[in-house]
């Protein structure tokens, strides 16, 4: 068997992705090459049933440093998924977090393949790979939106390469029926998260280019050809500064509301209503294009 590769996929994994030139590196992406490159993952995927290893490892929230430290993205997502939530989705519907930190690889040597930071599930069984991004330490933005992107489709191709084997470990974990559609990919972030990158201005602006139109072609064009969905949804009102420990490990005070971010200059949609044991909204945000609006939601 041959250990998986990620030079294989130059597209799907970039050397580098920065403010600079933001909008014409998006603009410079050849969207049949990348198909073809997302098809190709697929067909090459690691599976971890050959190796004798489950997708579903029993993650129970505990998280493998017994010290803090300072917040984190990792501890972001064991927090949101300790909610244990039915996010409300707008027109009608649920998002349950299933799963965190998803395992992907097959052996260590499947070199340059991550973990899915979340995968959940709609409630009519469709898989959602959910990539998290945070500011850095420092306060600077921290990974573009196309390197969210590309991360969110490799890690859909992988997980649509072995659905049938997913699909089996789910039904027999949660009791539940996973959907033969492609995965959606959801690129979820704090508000500051995309505030950093949608309200550049001025040199920064000037620097990056008008990169949410690029974006916006971009992913229309994949959702087009692959049959996936692809979103963009923000937490709203915290930060990593909002993750506390408990006993068990990263928390969050309370459930928050999750809008869609609108990258045109669309009216935003209102958020989808709460219900339910949720406190939060995720919202699509489909109005025109699926999945895409461009301008990130606050509540009155």
């Amino acid at each position: 068997m041959t250990d998986f590769s990620s030079r294989q996929f130059p597209i799907l994994f970039p050397e580098r992705s920065t403010t600079t030139d933001l909008a014409l590196d998006i603009q410079r992406i050849d969207v049949v090459d990348l198909c073809r490159e997302y098809d190709q993952l697929r067909k090459a995927a690691p599976n971890r049933s050959t190796r004798n290893r489950r997708y579903f490892v029993g993650h129970d929230g505990r998280p493998q440093t017994k010290y803090p430290g300072s917040p984190s993205e990792k501890q972001l997502v064991i927090a949101l998924w300790r909610l244990t939530a039915q996010w409300p989705r707008a027109g009608g519907g649920w998002l349950r977090l299933l799963d965190y930190q998803f395992p992907l690889k097959a052996s260590r040597s499947d070199t340059g393949l991550g973990e899915v930071d979340l995968l959940g599930a709609t409630d009519h069984g469709r898989l959602v790979v959910i990539e998290m991004k945070v500011r850095r330490k420092d306060g600077s933005r921290g990974d573009t939106p196309l390197l969210a992107l590309m991360e969110g489709l490799r890690y859909a191709a992988v997980v649509n390469a072995n659905h049938r084997t997913i699909a089996a470990e789910a039904r027999e974990r949660f009791a539940i029926h996973v959907s033969v559609e492609p995965p959606i990919v959801q690129i979820l972030a704090p508000e500051d998260w995309w505030r950093g990158w949608c309200d550049v201005v001025r040199s920064t602006r000037l620097a990056a280019g008008q990169w949410e139109p690029k974006f916006l072609e971009l992913s229309a064009q994949l959702e087009a050809r692959l049959g996936i969905v692809i979103e963009c949804a923000s937490l709203q009102g915290i930060s990593l500064a909002d993750v506390c420990w408990d006993r068990r490990g990263p928390r969050l005070g309370q459930t928050p509301p999750v809008y869609p971010v609108c990258l045109d200059s669309a009216p935003a949609p209102a958020p989808a209503t709460l219900r339910g044991a949720a406190d939060a909204a995720i919202d699509s945000g489909r109005t025109g294009r699926a999945g895409h609006r461009v301008r990130v939601q606050r509540s009155e």
